[in-house]
């Protein structure tokens, strides 16, 4: 089996904002949330594997513009968290797929979805319909604190292993019982191979210093594995600011993803999840292009020696793994 990435999207969580006038916003080519495809291909470039890490808004297009009619599958979904930007169009997965059981004449088989256990309780809650009848949800039985080894996701494929990784997000480590309950619900994972290692490392907030500074046993552990990865793709919302108003975006600034990428170093690190309008008008990284957001980055990480390379995506790419 040859193992591959697709880059489905590395948007932030509301793309493009309804009455924003900066550029970012008033692009006309696709986009879509943080999303990636690992893919398993026979000799032949035949799909015999298909997981998908996040399903939030324009993934199922990205879906539709990359694989053809005849390649429509997915075996497992994975789930970083639970908010919108990573679940909001689970609806149109399970439904489409189901539809394309049917025209193929073949039974429908839920989808195997991997989430943390506080994750599960929020899909089941938000989406109660698609989580009976589309996932066979299978949650883990935990809430570990971040920077905690979890067990790898069954798979049932040889020669790759994805193990997830407990990390903080604000904003989504809450119960969806008790809205006053601090609740872990957010992992990143480390898809590992024969030959290549890829991390993918977005939405978690600057409070994970466990990256830079691990002070347990168990966190040294996470991040030895995180560590030295070929691919890295990490979260960069904004430019230089993590809090507005008193609250944090529970996301990195470039300041903080150049440190964890100087701790972890990997041979390439690729930013997702771009905003910038936290950073507030006429400051860097607020309306930035896709183009500004990798030359501003490119700059800097040259000047500080950072390990490796830096650069944005490109929306529907696949990499080698």
């Amino acid at each position: 089996m040859n193992y591959s990435l697709v880059v489905n999207g590395f948007g932030n969580a509301f793309l493009q904002e309804f009455g924003c006038p900066c550029p970012r916003c008033a692009r006309k080519e696709p986009v879509a949330n943080v999303s990636v495809s690992i893919l398993g291909r026979e000799d032949d470039g035949r799909i015999a594997w298909h997981v998908l890490v996040d399903v939030g808004l324009g993934v199922v297009n990205s879906l539709r513009n990359t694989f053809s009619a005849d390649e429509a599958r997915v075996d497992c979904l994975l789930f970083t968290h639970w908010h919108p930007d990573h679940s909001l169009e689970l609806n149109r997965l399970g439904e489409t797929m189901r539809r394309t059981a049917r025209r193929r004449g073949e039974p429908f088989s839920r989808i195997p979805a991997w989430c943390r256990e506080g994750t599960g309780k929020w899909l089941a809650k938000n989406f109660s319909y698609e989580w009976h009848r589309c996932l066979d949800g299978r949650p883990t039985k935990e809430s570990e604190p971040p920077g905690t080894l979890l067990d790898p996701v069954p798979l049932g494929a040889k020669g790759i292993a994805i193990t997830p990784v407990s990390v903080s997000h604000a904003g989504a480590d809450i119960s969806a019982e008790n809205f006053k309950e601090r609740r872990y619900n957010c992992a990143c994972f480390v898809v590992q191979t024969a030959t290549k290692k890829t991390a993918l490392l977005w939405d978690l907030d600057g409070g994970n210093t466990w990256i830079a500074n691990p002070e347990t046993e168990a966190q040294r552990k996470a991040v030895r594995l995180l560590s030295g990865a070929d691919y890295l793709l990490l979260d960069c919302f904004s430019w230089s600011v993590e809090e507005v108003a008193g609250f944090g975006t529970g996301h990195l600034s470039f300041a903080t993803a150049r440190e964890f990428a100087r701790a972890l170093r990997p041979r390439e690190t690729l930013l997702v999840h771009m905003g910038g309008h936290e950073d507030g008008e006429g400051n860097p990284g607020w309306g930035w292009t896709d183009r500004q957001w990798e030359d501003e980055a490119l700059k800097l990480w040259r000047r500080d020696g950072l390990p490796g390379t830096v650069r944005v995506p490109v929306l529907g790419e696949e990499i080698t793994i």
